[in-house]
């Protein structure tokens, strides 16, 4: 394949809508649509676990899919020059009230490659400790809870019955223990 041109159709405050021209392996002239999101970096997901062996997942509305949704904690990097791990420790405290001394990079990759020309990047934070009440956006309605990591698996494969969970939540998982952080 070869790439002959890109074009922003739309760009928004938050995000820009493209088109990706290309030749394909018969050589025809073909395109891609796709979404770019705007900001200093990726976002970052916190997989964040209390001292009680407890993970902490939000439940948050998303207004594209007008419903609830379970997830990690995650935010945006939107803020020029502020660090991935800034972002973690940031977005954490502000969405759940806990407080990460430390926070360790774990992996980081596409999440949607096929109309999303993003990646995000996983932190891990143990030992978390609640020290004030959240402080949310406008636009956000979030309810922490808490979850104790040797149920999470059933916990994600419940609820996931019963309203929208992401998957992400656990895709993480093997890879905390394979490190021995879990």
């Amino acid at each position: 394949m070869k790439i002959t041109k890109t074009e922003t159709i739309f760009e928004g405050k938050y995000l820009r809508f493209k088109i990706r021209h290309f030749i394909n392996k018969n050589g025809k002239k073909e395109f891609w649509e796709f979404v770019e999101r705007k900001s200093f970096g990726p976002p970052v997901v916190i997989f964040a676990l209390t001292k009680n062996k407890e993970v902490l997942l939000e439940k948050i509305y998303r207004i594209p899919l007008k419903d609830w949704v379970i997830e990690l904690p995650a935010g945006l990097q939107d803020k020029k020059g502020e660090r991935e791990e800034e972002v973690a420790k940031r977005e954490l405290l502000e969405e759940t009230g806990y407080k990460a001394e430390k926070v360790i990079p774990i992996i980081k990759g596409p999440i949607s490659p096929g109309g999303f020309a993003q990646e995000v990047v996983y932190y891990f934070a143990k030992d978390v400790r609640f020290v004030k009440r959240p402080v949310l956006e406008d636009s956000e309605e979030i309810e922490v809870i808490k979850v104790p990591i040797e149920k999470l698996v059933d916990f994600v494969e419940k609820k996931s019955k019963k309203m929208k969970v992401d998957l992400k939540i656990l895709t993480i998982l093997p890879i905390l223990e394979k490190r021995k952080l879990i």
